[in-house]
């Protein structure tokens, strides 16, 4: 603050002044201090670039997309323009208007290839393409000490089984934020897709006493004991991760699969049963009501329920193992 005074102070510089106050308030997130610097920096210079962009970031803050949209191009209408198209990438991401987000977070990399920041928002947005690895992984190199980047760079990784380099992105990210709950979650996963089972087992404790109630964390630790062969531990926890995020049908799913293959199958018809019940459009969660339903010999039940799991979209199953359990029935 007492620097951005100084700055003010200075003969022709009062506009950039008020900019660097505004941008001062936001470090604190208080969005109306710094909106009423942008109105004066504005008034005295009506282009000044990082008054515009301290004032979309402070929209977007008060939840006022569409003012924060307004800024954002005006920030980015002069040079330097990167900060400004990253923001509004990232903010028309977010609102669901991703094509136009990829666009400006594209020009964002185009005007400064080595930026950290652009490459990282890029390549999330990009995810799960392939495109997006070499991103994330751009921004990783150029920024070491950037947590999100290595998290969402292993993430990705992950999901396309390159496990070594996963691995130590997962490091990475825990190195750069030990408590961090996402970061840890990670390591276990790889752990877990490297049938490390008790390693991730520790993360997933790990992780939940950190934040007790954190889903992924929980699932984790249900994944864990499920592949352990523990069922009792691991239905209690599936249990728990479903109540702590409703919105994730994994949970219901792997808990219907995993009584399903213990042989439990009214236990495994209860949670599949659940699983279409709140997710209709769900594949996987019909899939695995009818293998249930199959282990309680009720065909025609069982008969329903794969062709819903063909007939419906979210989700991926393997429709060839679904087809042939179909054809299977009597």
């Amino acid at each position: 603050m007492a620097a951005c005074k100084k700055l003010g102070d200075l003969p022709g510089q009062e506009a950039d002044g008020h900019a660097c106050t505004a941008l001062s308030y936001l470090i604190w997130q208080r969005a109306t201090e710094a909106l009423a610097e942008t109105e004066l920096a504005l008034a005295r210079e009506p282009t000044n670039s990082p008054a515009h962009l301290a004032a979309g970031y402070a929209y977007e803050l008060s939840l006022e997309p569409k003012q924060a949209e307004a800024e954002y191009r005006a920030a980015s209408a002069s040079p330097p323009a990167v900060e400004a198209l990253v923001h509004l990438g990232h903010l028309l991401v977010h609102e669901e208007r991703r094509d136009e987000g990829v666009a400006a977070l594209r020009s964002a990399v185009q005007a400064d290839p080595d930026g950290p920041d652009a490459a990282y928002e890029l390549g999330t947005a990009l995810a799960p393409a392939p495109e997006a690895i070499p991103l994330l992984d751009r921004a990783t190199r150029e920024k070491p000490t950037f947590p999100e980047a290595w998290l969402a760079l292993g993430t990705e990784l992950l999901r396309a089984g390159t496990l070594d380099r996963a691995r130590q992105a997962a490091a990475a990210a825990v190195k750069q934020d030990t408590g961090s709950v996402p970061a840890i979650v990670l390591s276990g996963r790889v752990a877990l897709a490297e049938a490390r089972v008790d390693d991730a087992l520790a993360a997933g404790k790990a992780a939940t006493k950190i934040v007790a109630n954190n889903a992924a964390a929980v699932l984790l630790v249900a994944d864990a004991y499920a592949r352990k062969g523990d069922v009792d531990f691991a239905v209690e926890a599936y249990q728990g991760a479903w109540g702590f995020d409703h919105r994730d049908p994994g949970p219901l799913v792997r808990a219907s699969e995993l009584c399903h293959g213990a042989q439990r199958d009214t236990t495994a018809r209860a949670f599949g049963s659940k699983a279409v019940e709140e997710f209709p459009n769900y594949a996987p969660a019909w899939a695995a009501l009818g293998d249930a339903l199959v282990g309680q010999r009720e065909t025609a039940a069982a008969r329903d329920a794969y062709r819903k799991a063909l007939s419906v979209t979210d989700g991926v199953i393997d429709r060839a193992a679904v087809q042939s359990k179909l054809s299977a029935l009597p």
